[in-house]
């Protein structure tokens, strides 16, 4: 694990050179030194780690541990170099010179202490390589049995993030009786519980999820919320938890409250519960009991390892058990390529692992447990068959005699990561179990730590992206379903097995502290702290926390708030993302002296206000204040021009800074004083997300502007009224997503006119009222592969809808709007697979030309076959 822990250290010597090449040889030459000493350590580290865990030798754990503490004595001298040089802070270039000129010597004393420190590290490197020798440490590892060699670098992924669904194996018979409890009636309207049962990883969470997303689910039941916790949260947490679900809202509010909120919205129809986690024998009693009367039929299911003792249900659990050789097999080859190599691998294959009986070996390595049998795979997949899946198998079936199998397989897949992913997949260490996790602001993070560099012409992000697909794609990182949400709202988490495993690697490698109590130990060279408080959301952090980079929080919401003056007495912090932790109505005036932060999530808080010291923070990439009461931010926050990304629902004041690097805004509404003007997103050129909520009519003219950001991906618009001009006029050749929501007033173009979006492939709308021209012209989009025509987004006097041509490519279609008619020509949709249609009339009819089997297969309304008359 060191190697990882070198890895962001590299990367910032490296920076660290470049700036001072002028400056000062003298420290150049030891910042390149320690920058090359601790490049051959990181690689000879790789080879070491697996060896360590085979052989378990204390002289290579003191080995290890002397190497990271080495290795953080030299970011620590670097921080404290850039803390007192970095003349950034100062906003005016004018008084950084003066300020420099006044203290020029104190800057040579700052580089001759930088370089003292630096040497002494150097020789402190130079004995603990020395030791290796000494010590015979690779002499000693080379006798173990180490049959493979880790990957060099990331496997690149052609399949999009959203694509990668792992199959369900050998199942069937829990699928088919938990669709026969869901579907089956009751005469009570007390709601039914349904338990699924079996140990971590068997599969309990995805059988479910598989049944949950089902088009038949979704129709059968009126209301459904789905929730994931850690263990152990409190009954009143979980009912938020699900209200919140149910309302899409963040919502703070005593038990009683809750138990309202939670009758209102439960009361709207027949519902479905579905509780993922742990609970205690009494916190389920009082689940069950604050659950109101529902119609006849609802539902309630707990995912957890073993039924309560106790419990109100009749029905037989659904209990998964491990996989049988042959179901270990298959579950194994499923998912080995899946859709991104295509079949014709998965056949030469499947006669290859029969031939050599690769099957047994399977089932030797992983026991039949699935969690196993689907990592060993992705493990496999990054491996040149056949000679290297040998060598593989050889040193599994050796460890597994001396480890658990699940923890065998872990740790090699761990081993086998590239040294720069390993500290983005061990991050989730500090992030809360159980618990989905924004894709987005996880990247963000990662970025802020410095796990993430510049990569082949490829910005940080996209690299942060890369690396979060290849630990999807490993099996590592689980993707949770998304139906029709824009890139960029993508949720990703660990299983629990996988989550204990890192948080053990991160505490022995000194990576993370993570507590759960409200008192937090002195923790004086604590370098990330993560607090898991799921029950007092007021953490105590009275200690002196010197050496401090991140603080990470996930605090459930209380009633009650009192304000935090507790100092975490830290200059270095890089990352402060506290989720739900009460620091009163406004952030400290402090933080403006926290000179290398950047990253700030504050979420899920009663917070107001952001004071105007924030501006000083000019190395700032992130700020997220989504879930707070904070609506508007100082004029200084808008001159920063090192951000990237901006959430929370903001107002943009009609005047910026120059935010050339800012690629995410959301989501965002105008001043309602002064509104917009034509410069306002001007220069924001390389703006990638955008997130307009609030556009009031007067104001729609201002999105002129938003047609000249060319490297815009996604465009998100809700207001009174939205010009349609934005379609003909675009030049935004990199646009994939669009979501409108709000009347399209028609064009002031000629109606001939059509439209010029020549890479859109996901397009939502709702409350639009668009014609029939409209829907037309959107036909002739060439990669259109995603429609979804919402509430209200159509209107036609006669409610009929007629495709007449084009849609080449559309692949999924939504019709969410009142019909009674729904005509589809010969030609249209000819990639057609998913076709769902939300029904207001009993007399819905669908006229299609031609012998369009695949179409009349599909077109259900409601989930209900629709009458289909075919005009040949």
């Amino acid at each position: 694990m060191a190697e990882a822990v070198i890895g962001a250290l590299v990367g910032k010597l490296q920076e660290l050179a470049m700036s001072e090449a002028r400056a000062m040889v003298a420290v150049n030459e030891d910042i390149r030194s320690l920058r090359d000493k601790l490049m051959w350590m990181q690689a000879f580290l790789r080879d070491v780690e697996p060896r360590r865990r085979l052989q378990n030798d204390e002289l290579i754990r003191v080995w290890l541990q002397q190497t990271r503490s080495a290795v953080f004595d030299s970011e620590d001298a670097v921080d404290q170099y850039i803390l007192q040089v970095d003349l950034s802070r100062y906003p005016s270039w004018t008084r950084a010179t003066l300020k420099f000129f006044a203290s020029f010597t104190t800057q040579v004393r700052v580089r001759r202490n930088l370089s003292s420190r630096i040497k002494s590290i150097n020789t402190r490197l130079e004995g603990i390589i020395a030791n290796k020798d000494r010590y015979k440490i690779e002499d000693a590892s080379a006798v173990s049995v180490v049959t493979w060699r880790p990957s060099a670098d990331t496997f690149t992924s052609t399949e999009k993030m959203d694509k990668i669904v792992l199959p369900i194996v050998a199942r069937q018979t829990q699928l088919d009786d938990l669709k026969k409890y869901l579907e089956a009636g009751t005469d009570t309207t007390r709601p039914e519980v349904i338990y699924v049962i079996g140990k971590s990883g068997v599969g309990k969470t995805k059988l479910v999820r598989n049944m949950y997303e089902e088009y038949w689910t979704k129709n059968h039941f009126d209301v459904q919320a789905w929730v994931s916790f850690a263990p152990n949260l409190s009954a009143s947490n979980i009912l938020k938890l699900i209200i919140q679900r149910l309302k899409e809202d963040n919502v703070t509010c005593s038990r009683g409250e809750a138990r309202k909120n939670l009758k209102e919205e439960l009361e709207k129809g027949k519902y479905l519960l579905v509780i993922d986690g742990e609970v205690s024998s009494t916190e389920w009693k009082s689940i069950l009991n604050d659950l109101p009367d529902g119609m006849a039929g609802s539902k309630v299911v707990q995912i957890t390892q073993t039924k309560p003792e106790s419990s109100p249900s009749t029905l037989q659990p659904i209990e998964l058990e491990d996989l049988n050789e042959d179901e270990a097999t298959n579950l194994f080859l499923k998912t080995l390529f899946m859709k991104e190599k295509g079949k014709k691998y998965w056949k030469a294959v499947k006669e290859a692992v029969g031939k050599n009986h690769y099957g047994k070996d399977i089932f030797e390595i992983t026991g039949g447990l699935p969690l196993a049998v689907v990592l060993l795979s992705g493990l496999l997949r990054t491996k040149e068959y056949p000679g290297e899946w040998e060598k593989v198998f050889d040193y599994l079936k050796n460890k597994a005699i001396q480890w658990k199998r699940l923890d065998s397989v872990l740790s090699m897949c761990f081993d086998d990561l590239p040294h720069d992913m390993k500290s983005c997949f061990l991050y989730f260490a500090a992030l809360p179990v159980n618990t989905l996790i924004r894709a987005r602001s996880l990247v963000c993070m990662w970025m802020a730590e410095g796990f993430l560099r510049p990569k082949d012409g490829k910005q940080m992000e996209k690299v942060g992206e890369q690396y979060l697909k290849e630990l999807i794609a490993r099996r590592l990182v689980n993707l949770a379903p998304m139906e029709y949400e824009a890139s960029g709202d993508e949720r990703v988490a660990v299983q629990t097995k996988v989550h204990d495993f890192l948080l053990h690697e991160a505490q022995e490698a000194s990576f993370v502290e993570v507590h759960g109590g409200d008192d937090i130990p002195i923790l004086s060279n604590a370098r990330r702290l993560s607090l898991q408080n799921h029950r007092d959301k007021y953490a105590a952090l009275a200690n002196y926390l010197p050496k401090l980079r991140s603080i990470l929080s996930n605090f459930e919401e209380e009633v009650e708030a009192r304000k935090e003056e507790d100092q975490l007495g830290s200059e270095y912090l890089r990352v402060i993302n506290l989720h739900g932790l009460e620091i009163g109505d406004t952030l400290p005036s402090d933080i403006g002296n926290v000179v290398h932060l950047q990253y700030l999530g504050i979420t899920s808080c009663s917070l107001k206000q952001i004071p105007p010291s924030i501006g000083k923070l000019t190395g700032l990439q992130t700020l997220d204040v989504r879930d707070t009461e904070v609506t508007t931010l100082p004029e200084e926050f808008w001159k920063i021009q090192s951000l990237r990304h901006v959430f929370g629902f903001l107002v943009l004041p009609r005047r910026v800074g120059r935010l050339t690097q800012l690629q995410t805004l959301e989501s965002i509404e105008p001043d309602q004083v002064h509104g917009w003007g034509r410069r306002t997103l001007e220069k924001m050129l390389h703006l990638q997300s955008l997130y307009i909520w609030k556009l009031p009519e007067r104001n729609a003219n201002a999105l002129t502007a938003v047609c000249k950001l060319k490297y815009l991906m996604l465009l998100s618009i809700e207001g009174e009224s939205i010009t349609s001009n934005l379609f003909p006029l675009s030049n935004l050749p990199r646009l994939q997503e669009m979501r409108l929501k709000g009347v399209i007033v028609p064009p002031t173009l000629p109606e001939s006119s059509g439209f010029y979006l020549p890479n859109l492939t996901k397009l939502s709308l709702e409350q639009t009222k668009v014609t029939k021209e409209f829907i037309n012209k959107l036909g002739k989009l060439p990669f259109l592969a995603t429609l979804a025509l919402n509430h209200d987004s159509y209107e036609d006097k006669d409610h009929h809808l007629v495709f007449t041509s084009g849609f080449q490519s559309l692949k999924e279609l939504v019709l969410d709007v009142a019909l009674k008619k729904i005509e589809i020509g010969e030609s249209v949709f000819p990639q057609l697979m998913v076709l769902e249609v939300f029904s207001y009339s009993d007399d819905i009819c669908a006229v299609i030309h031609g012998n369009r089997y695949n179409i009349r297969k599909l077109i259900k309304a409601n989930g209900v076959p629709i009458v289909v008359d075919i005009l040949s």
